[in-house]
């Protein structure tokens, strides 16, 4: 098991506390696809990410998935449900090899929500949840070519190394419409792609433009 004592969220609990979580607590491995909770499970555990990445999404009554955020380590999932006492109100899915540690609340023998320390740090995660859901509001006014273009001014890391499939999720979109915008985008000279699908920007101010940010 993780010392937790070593993350930044425990490091003000006490020993008592750290025991006590680490005695309900158990380290999983998840592949690529893995679902971690699924919306409206039961929220039976806070899960710590503690390596990878794992996409949030919501699903509609026709199962059309919208992407919310990624998380990325070191990052807590559930925690939102765990705090309003209400069925997970997303599905969290693997987009890498996750370790995550999984934390059966229920079970502790003490309160973490009346401990301060905790409580702080919790309400902190929140206001974060809150940021991320206004992106996607934000978001959801945006074309698809200044979505695109915002993604890579603003992910251009996370944007290389990775499949137009899986970006076409983060940013809402089909992966066609995708990769017709990036190579509009090629042609214009705002971006250059070598054979490694990698892509250098060349004309920050034009995809600046596109995005509706300022310049």
């Amino acid at each position: 098991m993780v010392d937790l004592k070593r993350i930044s969220f425990f490091k003000n609990f006490s020993h008592k506390q750290i025991g006590a979580i680490e005695a309900h607590s158990s380290l999983l491995t998840y592949g690529v696809g893995d679902v971690v909770f699924y919306e409206q499970d039961e929220p039976k555990y806070i899960f710590l990410l503690l390596e990878g990445r794992v996409d949030i999404y919501k699903t509609n009554s026709k199962s059309k998935q919208l992407h919310i955020h990624t998380i990325k380590s070191v990052d807590f999932l559930g925690e939102v449900a765990i705090f309003y006492n209400i069925p997970y109100p997303i599905t969290a899915e693997c987009a890498t090899k996750c370790k995550i540690i999984k934390i059966d609340y229920k079970k502790l023998d003490i309160d973490l929500l009346k401990d301060l320390f905790f409580c702080r740090e919790l309400i902190q995660l929140l206001h974060k949840r809150v940021m991320v859901l206004m992106q996607v509001i934000d978001s959801s006014f945006l074309t698809t070519k200044e979505r695109v273009a915002k993604f890579i001014l603003n992910n251009i890391d996370d944007f290389n190394g990775t499949t137009y499939t899986d970006i076409s999720k983060r940013i809402n979109m089909t992966p066609e419409t995708l990769s017709r915008i990036i190579n509009e985008f090629k042609r214009k000279n705002y971006i250059t792609i070598n054979d490694n699908h990698n892509i250098t920007i060349i004309d920050r101010d034009k995809l600046l433009e596109v995005s509706g940010q300022c310049i």
